[in-house]
């Protein structure tokens, strides 16, 4: 079975909260892929592990809303493009990260290939918005 899981982590990135997004390979491709759905449709969803995600192209957004159940993705085209492109270069068979510039609920979202894959992190909420 592929991973691929949404976690919020405060202080996890430097002491800072972050958005952990836990795939392997997998998980990168089906993520991929919606994450291309999304950019050539303005929208997608993708449903792994009883979890719905939902991918919006929207001007000027660079959020995540998470629940247990569903994370919602709203993103605009630079940003997507942005993910694309990172979802690529961790596209080889080895383990690696990157980082991406977000607003809400955190400032960083950490995309993590075959790391962390093992770790399956407590449900938590994010308290607060930006």
């Amino acid at each position: 079975m592929s991973v691929i899981r949404v976690n919020y982590l405060p202080e996890f990135h430097f002491g800072d909260d972050a958005v952990l997004l836990t795939v392997d390979g997998d998980g990168l491709d089906a993520f991929a892929a919606a994450v291309a759905d999304a950019r050539a449709n303005r929208s997608s969803r993708l449903l792994h592990d009883g979890v719905a995600h939902e991918f919006h192209i929207e001007p000027g957004a660079a959020r995540i809303e998470l629940s247990p159940e569903r994370v919602e993705w709203r993103l605009d085209e630079a940003k997507a493009t942005e993910i694309a492109k990172d979802l690529n270069a961790l596209s080889a068979p080895r383990s690696g990260h990157c980082y991406v510039d977000m607003t809400v609920p955190a400032d960083t979202l950490v995309i993590s290939r075959d790391e962390y894959t093992d770790i399956v992190y407590p449900w938590v909420s994010p308290k607060h918005t930006h």
